[in-house]
């Protein structure tokens, strides 16, 4: 039992490494900010899939922790937050979801409603984040703004859900291992 948490606590330092470097290269390679970050943010998926909500959550913290501590952008910080966050609170309302003909399609407007969630309160409230001052007092702005901000959405959840496709056709028999040994540890301390 111990040596498993070791084994995970190990592979989501090694991760959580992984992701402050994408991170990182996407303040250096500013032509790439939004690829790297997008990658960075796509490994907390990948962390839930693996091990559950409660050790993506603690991932999930630590590298927005090292992100704001590492990252010369404080900016980008806020960026690898909400793409993250998206993608943590994505993968949790699906495992919240009752299995069933509908769960996929019940997941789609829940993702949507994240999204909205999230965006729509930052073009509202804080369009500095996005813009600068001149752009987003012209009348034009919030209508223009949500519709870019849907298309990027959509783009940034098709590219993670085929990602997710990828990793599962490479490491779908790794994760069946994992599970079964999760499923064989808890059940001996029953």
């Amino acid at each position: 039992m111990l040596l498993n948490k070791t084994k995970k606590v190990v592979m989501l330092g090694v991760l959580a490494a992984l992701s402050t470097v994408l991170s990182v290269l996407g303040t250096v390679i500013s032509v790439n900010t939004l690829f790297f970050t997008a990658a960075a943010a796509f490994l907390v998926g990948i962390v839930v899939i693996l091990y559950g909500m409660g050790y993506g959550c603690v991932y999930f913290i630590s590298c927005v922790c090292l992100d704001f501590l590492l990252n010369p952008n404080k900016w980008h910080g806020f960026l690898y937050l909400a793409l993250a966050g998206y993608i943590f609170l994505s993968e949790g309302s699906y495992r919240a979801l009752k299995e069933g003909k509908k769960k996929d399609g019940i997941h789609k407007v829940l993702r949507g409603t994240i999204f909205l969630c999230c965006y729509v309160p930052v073009v509202l409230f804080a369009p500095q984040l996005l813009v600068s001052a001149a752009l987003y007092q012209t009348s034009w702005f919030l209508p223009i703004m949500l519709v870019v901000g849907i298309v990027a959405w959509l783009i940034y959840d098709l590219a993670y859900m085929a990602a997710k496709k990828w990793f599962y056709s490479k490491f779908g028999s790794i994760l069946d291992v994992v599970k079964d040994n999760s499923s064989c540890s808890n059940h001996s301390h029953d």
